[in-house]
């Protein structure tokens, strides 16, 4: 394209779109249209919200989880909502949950070990890899999780075993090269049976001597050290796939104050570091932690301001929240041309992995 009709276009972007391009862009005679960004553009703001949230829901009852759809685009499966329900009342259950809403993504956490929602046996991460089995269970847990309707798996685990009394076997190693060799390998394993892999938790929660759930984490190292060590496996996966990245509740003191899943600061170098950073989803650890340091509806309009894609809700009504975010848009609290790009990514990555 001449460079003079770059700046006409460019012009004509900030004066007509906000700065904003359109929904085509000319490669030549014929306009070439993004169907995703012509979705986003033809979204009502409440529409783009919805897909920002991820929400738990209480008991096991389907009326409740589509009552919570409402209001959230995305659900996430607890351990409470899976036990002592078959195989056959999970697939009922999110049959329901996609006929209701065909864009909606349902998510559990299936590391294996420990933290497996649906229970299949499955060794913890550290066992997979010394057995070997990585690629066997990563693939096993993608057809299990299809074959019950589920399309995303908040796994694995990218962090680097050290010292933290959370994390533990739940990672593949304690060397940063193992350690994202083998969660690459589950990412690929998984994502072959169509569903989508989340690696977490960024920055790095395996240097961090605290558990998040009860008080905020940090990352006491300088931010070179922490590009070279603690992202090393993260940078591994998503260069091998990953399209979707965990935010964890932890500070980088030399960068912010703030934990990394509210910090604007944070984020910007986080997507700075990573591979294709503008085009990966952000999504926030559970907001329901302690270690956010806010409580949940505060959290997620700071996490939304920040550049957080989707935020993760737990053990509330969203409904209240969802008119409080929708209010904080209108009155300008929260930048809607940012939400447009986390619409954007989110759906370009359900597009790629359609049911």
């Amino acid at each position: 394209m001449p460079k003079p009709l770059v700046i006409i276009i460019t012009l004509i972007s900030n004066i007509f779109f906000g700065g904003k391009l359109p929904t085509f862009i000319s490669t030549g005679s014929q306009p070439v249209i993004d169907p995703i960004v012509a979705q986003v553009s033809g979204m009502t703001l409440e529409e783009k919200i919805r897909q920002t949230f991820v929400c738990s829901y209480d008991g096991k009852t389907l009326e409740k989880a589509l009552k919570v759809l409402e209001s959230c685009g995305n659900i996430i499966y607890s351990k409470s909502n899976a036990e002592g329900l078959t195989e056959k009342d999970i697939f009922s259950n999110n049959q329901s949950i996609h006929k209701q809403d065909p864009l909606a993504w349902i998510m559990v956490d299936q590391e294996g070990g420990k933290v497996a929602r649906i229970k299949d046996g499955s060794p913890s991460p550290r066992k997979m890899a010394e057995e070997n089995t990585v690629s066997y269970w990563g693939e096993q847990h993608g057809r299990t999780l299809k074959d019950l309707g589920f399309n995303v798996d908040l796994a694995p685990v990218a962090d680097i075993t050290k010292n933290n009394p959370v994390i533990e076997n739940r990672s593949f190693a304690d060397d940063p090269a193992i350690d994202g060799a083998k969660a690459t390998e589950y990412l690929k394993a998984l994502q072959t049976q169509g569903i989508v892999g989340v690696i977490k938790h960024l920055p790095g929660h395996g240097r961090v001597d605290t558990d998040t759930h009860q008080k905020t984490g940090s990352l006491d190292y300088s931010w070179e050290e922490i590009k070279n060590f603690d992202l090393i496996p993260f940078i591994d996966t998503i260069n091998n796939g990953a399209r979707i990245v965990m935010i964890g509740h932890i500070v980088i003191p030399e960068l912010d104050k703030k934990p990394a899943s509210i910090s604007p600061v944070v984020l910007d170098k986080l997507r700075s570091a990573l591979p294709s950073g503008n085009d990966l989803i952000f999504l926030t650890d559970s907001l329901s932690m302690s270690g956010v340091g806010l409580p949940q509806d505060q959290a997620a309009i700071e996490s939304l301001r920040a550049g957080e894609d989707m935020i993760l809700l737990q053990g509330i009504d969203p409904q209240p929240l969802y008119e409080q975010i929708l209010a904080a848009y209108n009155i300008g609290v929260l930048d809607e041309t940012k939400l447009d790009q986390s619409v954007t990514r989110i759906l370009r990555i359900k597009s790629q992995f359609k049911n």
